[in-house]
């Protein structure tokens, strides 16, 4: 064999050894389904390829780069999705949860010890209007101490956490007037949630007056900000609520305060939507779960690991390509010359 060809040999042989390592996430998708508050959140992958005799795990850090201590079974799976539910009850998943919104899932075949999916990075953050059991309460609203009549907060309690919170008046007329439907029509109001803010304000921050929960998890707080609830003016505001404390990420997110006033006048009887019932829940099957059914957008935006391996291997091929009519057009010509 001539030079030309080990040549032309070694470049295609170099391009399959960097196509095998990346096939295994190049067409896998993920969708995220929130059913509570408390953090607890499953993720579907699809486009993946499992043998239905076999077992599957996976892993769940706060890196890629993590090596993977922890593995748990997964139970639901077909020979292309795979069911991963992430439960915060758990400690070693709450503590990814705790550290960084965005956590890293591996898909590993239990039966023959190898690697399904490498790391792939998933959203953990709760989205704003999800983080209390509360999407909308009237203006003037009294709250109590006991955990019934409190604010409930899955994810943070007094034991990890501070609690703090303000008001910001919502001035974006689409958001109103959309509210004030889904309002008369008693819908659910986390269909806002694609048009509401998603900039946390950086001070003006106030202690809540009350807040409990002392259990050693973190999890299940309860309090009030201040009792009755009561915004500066007439409109529609953001309740907006914080949690911080040591060696756990911040956790942020809002309440919408009625305070329409007259022109809503029509509509002021409670809103059955507005409570979410599920704080506490860790379950999967409960109707009054929260939930977010589809593709999640807010993963849209996490660079991926394997991210922009489709258009390096259009060039890296595209280059390959060229190289190989070069050279064969170069061998071509200069074939008969010794």
């Amino acid at each position: 064999m001539s030079k030309i060809k080990y040549i032309i040999l070694l470049l295609f042989m170099s391009l399959m050894v960097f196509l095998i390592p990346n096939t295994t996430n190049a067409a896998v998708d993920v969708n995220r389904n929130i059913y509570s508050n408390n953090g607890s959140m499953k993720f579907t992958f699809t486009g993946l390829e499992l043998d239905m005799t076999h077992e599957y795990e996976y892993g769940f850090t706060a890196t890629a780069a993590t090596e993977v201590e922890d593995w748990f079974l997964i139970t639901e799976y077909t020979e292309s999705t795979a069911v991963v539910d992430l439960i915060t009850t758990t400690r070693e998943i709450r503590e990814v949860i705790n550290a960084t919104d965005t956590g890293y899932i591996t898909i590993k075949d239990k039966t023959t010890d190898s690697i399904v999916l490498e790391p792939y990075g998933v959203d953990l953050k709760i989205p704003y209007l999800r983080v209390t059991n509360y999407t909308v309460i009237e203006n003037g609203k009294e709250f109590g101490s006991g955990e019934a009549e409190t604010i409930n907060v899955g994810l943070r309690n007094a034991n990890n956490s501070e609690a703090y919170y303000q008001y910001e008046k919502i001035t974006d007329q689409n958001i109103i007037d959309t509210y004030k439907e889904i309002k008369s029509q008693n819908g659910d109001m986390t269909e806002l949630e694609s048009m509401l803010t998603t900039t946390v304000p950086t001070d003006n921050w106030s202690t809540w007056e009350y807040w409990n929960g002392y259990s050693a998890d973190g999890l299940n707080g309860h309090g009030r900000p201040e009792s009755p609830i009561s915004v500066p003016d007439e409109g529609l505001y953001y309740l907006w609520v914080s949690f911080s404390g040591s060696n756990i990420k911040n956790i942020y997110g809002y309440i919408l305060v009625d305070n329409l006033g007259a022109e809503a006048s029509d509509d002021n009887q409670p809103n059955q939507s507005n409570e979410n019932h599920n704080s506490n829940d860790t379950g999967t099957g409960s109707q009054n779960n929260v939930q977010i059914n589809g593709k999640d957008n807010t993963t849209a935006t996490i660079k991926l690991p394997e991210a922009g391996v489709s258009t390096i291997i259009r060039i890296i091929l595209f280059v390959t390509i060229i190289c190989t009519i070069g050279l064969y057009v170069k061998y071509r010509k200069y074939k008969g010359i010794k």
